[in-house]
């Protein structure tokens, strides 16, 4: 069976992922949802995010019998495996203040609790824009911390490569897509930003002040 044959199903899984999590996540859909369907508000973020990640379940699923590229063993193991558990924390930390809206459970609580609906959209207000932490030095340090973790597995497969193809892919093109929103959003202040801060690589000189 070919490479081709091997990874169609996958690849139409993860297109699918890709195409339904930026229509949903899309501002003008969502709009035309809560003008339909307003009491959907608190629990939007939550189902599309269940959605995503039924169909990145899916994806993993389909996936071919793994076959192993190469094996790193004794200290570059543990260097590689200690790379990881830093980028996890950063990523972790990335989301500090803003994961749990982020992930739509922070909405639901309100309205179960309290019977609030989101103030603006799916989100409990329209807040602002965040530069503190890792934005300081990357507009997407989830992005840039996933894919450091996805490279450094000791352990490289084919469909290992397969799976950083894709996110790699999904993060360069998303982040286009997902920053035409954010200066909709936010207008001037975002594009400065942009012109401040890289997308994805930090500049050293600029962290070390040199």
């Amino acid at each position: 069976m070919s490479i081709l044959q091997q990874y169609g199903i996958p690849s139409i899984l993860f297109l699918l992922f890709c195409a339904s999590h930026s229509l949903f996540a899309h501002k003008t859909f969502k709009e035309k949802v809560f003008d339909a369907a307003p009491k959907l508000k608190p629990f939007y973020r939550i189902l599309y995010n269940t959605v995503a990640g039924l169909l990145l379940l899916l994806w993993l699923i389909a996936l071919p019998n793994e076959k192993i590229l190469y094996q790193i063993e004794g200290a570059w193991m543990f260097l590689l495996i200690a790379i990881q558990v830093f980028a996890a924390l950063a990523a972790l930390y990335s989301l500090k203040g803003h994961g749990t809206v982020f992930m739509g459970i922070k909405q639901l609580r309100h309205y179960l609790k309290h019977g609030e609906q989101p103030q603006y959209l799916d989100e409990p207000k329209r807040g602002s824009l965040i530069r503190s932490g890792f934005y300081a030095y990357m507009r997407h340090p989830l992005y840039t911390f996933s894919t450091i973790i996805l490279l450094s597995f000791p352990v490289m497969t084919h469909n290992l490569v397969y799976i950083i193809i894709c996110v790699v892919l999904y993060f360069y093109i998303g982040s286009y897509f997902e920053e035409r929103g954010l200066i909709k959003r936010f207008g001037d202040n975002y594009r400065s930003y942009q012109e401040e801060v890289p997308r994805f690589i930090p500049n050293l000189f600029h962290i070390f002040d040199l």
